[in-house]
C-alpha cells in the first residue's frame, strides 16, 4: 500500500518537470497525502514553518484543509477514546479548534490548572476551563442589566446555565458582553433592531446544534463509560448546558 502511494507522489512530482521543489510548492493534493501521516500536534506545528503552509493549513473555508485535520483526528487521535468522538457541526467550530480542545489542551486555558478533573470543555464558549475560572468571568443576565447592558444583547450571545441561590440562570461571558455592546452602541439607531435580530437568530441556531451535540454525545458517554478513563467526561458538557 506504501509502495503504491509513494509511486504515485514520485509520478505526481515527476509530471511537474521541477527539478527541485520545496515543501511549499507541493501540490496540494500531495500535500494533503503527506499531511496524512502527520499527528494533530505535528500539524500544529507545521503551521508554524511559513506564512503558506500556516495559511493553507489554517483555512477554514477549504474542504481539502478541513479533511486533512479531520482524518488526522480520526487517524492519529492522542486519546484513544477519543477517536470516535465526531467534532461538532462545522457551523460551530472548524476542525481545528475542535482538534485543539480534545486531543491538546491540558490545562485550563485561563488558569493553566492542570487537574484533569478540575477542567471540562464549556462547548458554547469554545474553551476548556475549570470551574473557579468560569465562575469569575461569567456575567448573569440581571447583573448585565444593572451594568447598562442591553437585554437584546445579552441574549445574542453564548451561553451556559448555572445554578446559583435563586435556581438556575442564563451567564454569557462578561467581556462577551461588554464587547458586543460597544459594537451594538457604534450602530446606527435605525439599524440597530435589525443588527440584533439577525445576531439572536444566528444564536438561535447555534444553540440547537449544540444541543442535538451535546445530547448525542452525553448518550454515547453513558454507553462506553466503563470503557473510558476518568478524564473523558470531564471533557462533555452536560445537555442544555447546566452546569
Amino acid at each position: 500500500m506504501e509502495d503504491n502511494l509513494c509511486k504515485f507522489i514520485l509520478n505526481k512530482l515527476t509530471d511537474i518537470n521541477e527539478s527541485k521543489l520545496t515543501l511549499t510548492q507541493i501540490p496540494p493534493e500531495i500535500l494533503e497525502i503527506i499531511c496524512g501521516y502527520l499527528c494533530p500536534k505535528d500539524l500544529f506545528s507545521l503551521t508554524l514553518v511559513c506564512k503558506k503552509l500556516k495559511n493553507f493549513l489554517w483555512s477554514f473555508d477549504s474542504n481539502m484543509t478541513q479533511r486533512i485535520w479531520r482524518n488526522s483526528r480520526i487517524r492519529w487521535s492522542t486519546f484513544v477514546e477519543y477517536k470516535g468522538v465526531p467534532p461538532p457541526s462545522e457551523e460551530i467550530m472548524s476542525q481545528q479548534k475542535c482538534i485543539w480542545l480534545i486531543d491538546l489542551v491540558d490545562a485550563c486555558q485561563i488558569c493553566g490548572d492542570k487537574r484533569k478533573d478540575g477542567s471540562r470543555i464549556y462547548w458554547p464558549f469554545k474553551l476548556y476551563s475549570c470551574k473557579n475560572c468560569i465562575d469569575s468571568r461569567v456575567i448573569s443576565f440581571e447583573s448585565a442589566i444593572q451594568k447598562g447592558i442591553s437585554g437584546s444583547v445579552f441574549y445574542s450571545l453564548p451561553c451556559i446555565f448555572l445554578y446559583n441561590e435563586h435556581g438556575v440562570d442564563r451567564y454569557c461571558l462578561e467581556s462577551d458582553v461588554l464587547k458586543t455592546q460597544r459594537e451594538y452602541e457604534s450602530i446606527n439607531v435605525e439599524k440597530r433592531e435589525e443588527w440584533i435580530k439577525e445576531k439572536i437568530g444566528d444564536q438561535f441556531k447555534v444553540n440547537d446544534l449544540l444541543i442535538q451535540y451535546t445530547q448525542r454525545e452525553e448518550s454515547r458517554i453513558r454507553k462506553e463509560k466503563p470503557k473510558c478513563r476518568p478524564g473523558r467526561a470531564t471533557r462533555m458538557i452536560s445537555n442544555n448546558y447546566y452546569y
